[in-house]
């Protein structure tokens, strides 16, 4: 494996953060920055269009906690109940015009909250893979 070197100048705090982290486990600073680089930077394939790509590696800079939420996100009951009416009437051809908008807005609101939960398990699931 190839390794690269290079000078890198980190903010007092972190490298306090650091610095101490790597003595509590007996480590040098080096790697457990490797390490944290390793569980935060997502392993992407080469076949992701670049915009995904892209969202995917600002997606790995949140926490776990805050990846977990997104992965469970849910409509609210009021639009989880609202979507079932709209599905009913517009299979039924019943739609009116402001109901077609309103179907329509909250297909598209219930399509981002599926992938950002996508998006969110993937992030999870590349940290667990690095962790292991």
């Amino acid at each position: 494996m190839a390794v690269h070197e290079f000078a890198l100048a980190l903010p007092e705090k972190l490298y306090r953060r650091a610095e101490r982290a790597a003595r509590l486990t007996h480590c040098e600073i080096k790697d457990i920055l490797v390490s944290t680089l390793e569980t935060t930077l997502p392993f992407l394939p080469g076949d992701l269009p670049s915009d995904l790509a892209a969202e995917l590696t600002e997606w790995a800079m949140l926490d776990d906690e805050a990846l977990h939420a997104i992965a469970s996100a849910v409509l609210s009951p009021q639009q989880q109940r609202r979507f079932s009416v709209l599905l009913r009437k517009e299979s039924e051809g019943r739609l009116s015009e402001a109901e077609a908008q309103e179907w329509e807005e909250l297909q598209q609101e219930y399509l981002r909250v599926s992938r950002n939960k996508a998006k969110a398990h993937f992030t999870l699931d590349q940290r667990a893979k690095a962790r292991a």
